[in-house]
């Protein structure tokens, strides 16, 4: 008996194998992998990327964007031709975005995280020591949080083109799916980076 019914497990996974082996193989094309029309290999000639449109709407002229995300960089929702690029020589953003005056025109303010500087002065000593606001440190890992409110930019917030850039129109091959989970009201809008930085951080006085 116990033969038999190990002759008839082995008739079974023989089978299962054999049918296995000359089942059709299933071939995949390189076209339908992506998002691509084309092949690899004739895309230098034949395939064309969407062109990107920008806004064309005139800074005043625009509708804020809401932000992807709480506290995301917020996209710049008019034109920016002329305004680029920043230097520091140059910066046309200022003129709209300072805090003061951008209430009256309608335009988002710069917001206090921008005003607020969070790197240390660093150098080395004659002796070869690392100094941070003056003072030698051996181990940089231990030094605390520097804030200095600054009455203007900060060097490092100063290139608004490195994180805000003007919206692209243009249709998605994918649609976007994602929604934000926004905490506070107006966090959709408005930045509250500074309060969360600030909250809990141990700074040095």
């Amino acid at each position: 008996m116990k033969v038999t019914k190990m002759i008839l497990v082995l008739f079974a996974v023989t089978t299962i194998f054999m049918v296995g082996c000359t089942a059709k193989k299933q071939t995949v094309t390189e076209e339908s992998l992506g998002l691509r029309t084309t092949d690899l290999y004739s895309e230098g000639s034949d395939t064309i990327g969407d062109k990107t449109d920008y806004i064309k709407q005139a800074a005043g002229q625009s509708q804020m964007i809401q932000r992807s995300f709480e506290n995301a960089p917020p996209m710049i929702p008019h034109s920016v031709d002329g305004m680029l690029p920043i230097t520091i020589d140059n910066n046309s953003c200022v003129g709209c975005h300072t805090p003061d005056v951008a209430k009256s025109l309608n335009a988002t303010p710069v917001p206090k995280s921008h005003f607020t500087d969070f790197r240390p002065d660093t150098s080395l000593s004659n002796s070869g020591k690392i100094e941070k606001e003056g003072k030698s440190v051996d181990n940089t890992s231990d030094f605390k949080t520097i804030v200095k409110v600054e009455q203007q930019l900060v060097g490092g917030r100063y290139n608004c083109s490195a994180c805000h850039t003007p919206q692209s129109v243009s249709s998605l091959p994918v649609e976007n799916m994602f929604e934000a989970d926004f905490r506070t009201k107006n966090s959709n809008n408005r930045s509250n980076l500074i309060d969360n930085i600030n909250e809990g951080v141990d700074t040095i006085k």
